[in-house]
């Protein structure tokens, strides 16, 4: 079943393997980063959801500690692929998407 979206704004990261960063990544497959690490700053309030940097590929030469810290969607079952619902809306319409999904 699917979950509410009460609070939505704070339950990142977003799809069932947490793929999405953000709600704006949710809204624009074709922009959703490959892979990902989250700031120390943690929340994106504009795009609601962690505050990422985005890479093309994990860095080489990491611990694997360090590498725990980078979500790559290129592995099996990471795959932010799919879920293409929101090409219909403009841009303008999936920033009131995610305001509204602010309120709830």
């Amino acid at each position: 079943f699917a979950p509410p979206l009460d609070v939505v704004w704070a339950t990142a990261p977003y799809f069932h393997n947490g793929a999405a960063p953000t709600l704006w990544a949710v809204m624009t497959p074709d922009d959703r980063p490959t892979v990902w690490k989250r700031t120390e700053d943690g929340y994106d309030q504009v795009n609601v959801g962690h505050e990422v940097e985005a890479f093309d590929a994990v860095p080489e030469g990491l611990s694997p500690r360090e590498r725990r810290m980078y979500y790559d969607t290129t592995h099996v079952g990471n795959s932010a692929e799919g879920h293409t619902f929101p090409d219909v809306l403009t841009d303008d319409e999936k920033r009131a998407v995610i305001e509204y999904l602010k309120t709830l």
